[in-house]
């Protein structure tokens, strides 16, 4: 039974992480995404933007990953405040 407990709390905080980790990828995703279709082509920031934004992919994709992992198991985050935690 421990054990059990155990692997559901890992899976509640991997959920909540990867929930937190989706959200700021949004933020970088579409920031980046503003940034290359505001630079002509051939500014020399675009490919390292391009880069960036690939990365970014790969990240939402893995957090995707561990979202359905937890999905599957019925773990879902709950948002608290950090004062009615302490």
């Amino acid at each position: 039974m421990e054990r059990s407990n155990k692997i559901d709390r890992t899976s509640a905080v991997v959920s909540a992480a990867a929930h937190d980790f989706n959200e700021e990828l949004t933020i970088i995703f579409s920031s980046v995404c503003d940034s290359i279709s505001s630079l002509e082509p051939g500014h020399p920031a675009r490919d390292l933007l391009i880069e960036a934004r690939s990365a970014a992919q790969r990240c939402a994709w893995k957090a995707s990953g561990l979202l359905n992992y937890t999905a599957r198991l019925g773990i879902r985050p709950v948002r608290r405040s950090l004062e009615s935690l302490l």
